[in-house]
């Protein structure tokens, strides 16, 4: 037997840390590294305000005061609503800093913020507009709408933002088909880009200096660029590359079904038993709808995920047959 023999007065080495001290540690990282990257690019835009004179027209107490406010709230929920599309479009800086439940939450957060501060940007300025004129908000208002480039696609966008955002109200939501809420939900998507249009082509802080324009095109590329990336282009290709395929399906009590994937490789999607994965069966119309639904079994030549039968959409995997292709998000969760 050896004994591990130290000098009077030297140190005593520590202990490796553990495993789970080693991913906590590694968890803090991520997070302080998201959070970072938020409050630089809110402090950015911040600072393009105040570059275009946002403090001297505070100071003036006038018509401009109320306007260059108008262009802080209409900086800051432009840069929210990029954010909102980050958020969910599976980045795995902010995956990996907030994990999925603390996404979700975060994403509902910013959605609210980015919405209100759009509606003060727009009372502000056409406020602010019809102070100096010497006219009515509303007819500002409406002369905004019609004359000014990329308005009236500005307030398609708008509406559509508005549709998503009552509908996630929760007493809205509850009411609502899970599928026909998701659906609703993604025009509001498409209401933020209606809205990009009237930002790079009359916002003066979008154009003031080619920093600031620089800044608006390459968030906004990223932003595209992480949605087919992230939630189209990787989860395709790493399904195709495993050939996930229905192996089975199994009716598992009175009111739930399991289902069984195979594929080839799964050990390299590095998934755990109670992880979840976002499912898509390519089985027909409805398709591209995700189901978020956990491994109900550790991994191993299968996955195995268990539904209970609660709507349209969980009703439909009850007639998948095996050999439907299968295109997976994740894993996630922990």
């Amino acid at each position: 037997m050896t004994t591990l023999t130290t000098r009077p007065g030297a140190a005593v080495p520590s202990p490796s840390p553990t495993p789970r001290r080693a991913t906590h540690r590694r968890a803090k990282a991520w997070r302080a590294a998201a959070i970072t990257v938020i409050w630089a690019t809110s402090l950015f835009v911040v600072a393009l305000w105040v570059a275009g004179g946002g403090v001297v027209a505070v100071l003036g107490l006038n018509a401009e005061t109320v306007t260059t406010f108008g262009r802080l709230t209409g900086l800051v929920a432009a840069n929210l609503l990029l954010f909102q599309v980050l958020l969910m479009a599976r980045v795995p800086l902010f995956e990996r800093g907030f994990g999925r439940d603390g996404i979700t939450r975060l994403h509902r957060f910013v959605g609210f913020w980015s919405f209100w501060l759009m509606g003060a940007h727009i009372a502000l300025l056409a406020v602010g507009y019809a102070m100096a004129a010497g006219i009515n908000p509303l007819a500002q208002l409406w002369s905004f709408i019609w004359e000014y480039p990329g308005m009236l696609l500005a307030t398609a966008g708008t509406l559509l933002i508005l549709l998503g955002v009552v509908t996630s109200i929760r007493r809205a939501r509850r009411r609502l088909r899970y599928e026909s809420w998701h659906l609703l939900h993604l025009y509001a998507y498409l209401g933020v880009g209606l809205a990009l249009p009237h930002q790079l082509w009359t916002g003066a802080d979008f154009l003031s200096s080619p920093i600031a324009t620089a800044y608006w095109w390459s968030i906004w590329a990223l932003a595209a660029g992480s949605v087919l990336l992230f939630r189209i282009g990787m989860p395709v290709l790493r399904s195709s590359r495993q050939a996930l395929r229905v192996a089975g399906v199994e009716p598992d009590g009175a009111r739930a079904i399991t289902i069984r994937v195979a594929g080839r490789n799964l050990p390299s999607l590095g998934a755990k038993a109670g992880q979840f994965f976002v499912w898509r069966f390519l089985d027909g119309p409805g398709w591209t709808r995700g189901h978020p639904f956990s491994l109900s079994a550790a991994p191993g030549r299968e996955l195995t995920l268990t539904a209970r039968v609660v709507g349209d959409g969980t009703r439909g995997l009850t007639a998948l047959v095996p050999g439907t292709r299968v295109i997976v998000e994740g894993p996630t969760g922990r």
